[in-house]
């Protein structure tokens, strides 16, 4: 099974005029031939936020790890048992960030979960579906890895890739928040087309562009993108 990748993460313009560092971190990595990928964004309320989502991006490549029948719940709770492992010289919520995993088994069995904003979408048997439920409360409220793990708070689920075109796009907010709920299909499919027409370096360097070219009102976040299609 073959599979089209593509990752992203640049810093929004915002964060460039007051020289802040990206508060976004990204994983997208290679795994007996399967893949595992992270998508996840500190709290801007976060003193150390871009520490929160580098140090959970890194939880999920450690937990991922020789993972072969994936449990989502099982996993929720072990990246958030890394992550405040590895973050505890800090205060939970200096470093309070989102998370959206995903792992890929080279059969094309997936696992995903995401825990606060951002979006998760994905096609199996060439259905379109959207794991992520419509946000609820304030713009600036979310759900984090903070300090005790709350199952509750986590979506996740399984699915197939079993047809060309099948696959699973991770993104945070910074891209999610712009997009028009009735057009997210043909988001999916643009990502594809474009991504699958590409080699992995060059698909990267098309995603960089876009998003550095990112045109919409909320333009100011940073964005980060995560994308895994099968094609054959």
């Amino acid at each position: 099974m073959r599979f089209a990748v593509a990752r992203s993460s640049v810093r929004g313009p915002a964060h460039v005029d007051q020289q802040l560092p990206n508060q976004d971190a990204v994983l997208l990595r290679g795994q007996r031939g399967g893949w595992v990928a992270a998508v996840c964004d500190g709290l801007g309320s976060a003193k150390q936020s871009d520490i929160g989502s580098k140090t959970a991006a890194l939880a999920v490549r450690q937990v991922l790890k020789g993972v072969d029948k994936a449990d989502a719940s099982l996993i929720n709770a072990n990246i958030h048992a890394r992550w405040r492992d590895q973050t505890a010289t800090y205060r939970a919520r200096d470093v309070a960030t989102t998370c959206l995993w995903l792992s890929v088994q080279p059969d094309g069995n997936a696992a995903f979960g995401q825990l606060g904003d951002g979006l998760i979408l994905f096609r199996q048997g060439g259905r379109f579906y959207q794991l992520t439920p419509p946000r609820q409360g304030y713009g600036n409220q979310t759900q984090a890895l903070y300090d005790t793990h709350a199952p509750a708070q986590w979506q996740q689920a399984t699915c197939t890739l079993s047809q060309p075109g099948d696959g699973v796009v991770l993104m945070t907010d910074g891209i999610s928040d712009d997009l028009v709920p009735d057009a997210l299909d043909g988001f999916y499919q643009a990502m594809f087309n474009n991504v699958r027409a590409r080699s992995r370096r060059n698909a990267q360097r098309w995603l960089d562009r876009e998003l550095e070219q990112w045109s919409t009102p909320m333009h100011g976040d940073d964005k980060s993108l995560v994308a895994i299609f099968k094609t054959s």
